[in-house]
């Protein structure tokens, strides 16, 4: 019974930090399910699969500043 209990918790605590991925994927601009799921199940490859996840939202809002002007300093 002790056993059951434990697994209850970890899968619950797995399934909310897998949740939490998911909604930054989201916010990066991947929304695919499958990013829930590998964090869910295989976290040890899910987590770092989506913090290397471009940000693909900004990508349209950024400009690429041209030769002739200066960065600010």
């Amino acid at each position: 019974m002790e056993i059951l209990i434990i697994l209850a918790a970890v899968l619950a605590i797995d399934w909310f930090a897998a949740k939490t991925m998911y909604e930054i994927a989201v916010m990066k601009g991947h929304p695919q399910k499958k990013y829930f799921w590998w964090c869910f199940w295989m976290a040890m490859f899910g987590y770092p699969m989506v913090i290397a996840l471009p940000d693909r939202r900004g990508a349209q809002a950024q400009s690429v500043p041209s030769a002739d002007e200066l960065p600010e300093l």
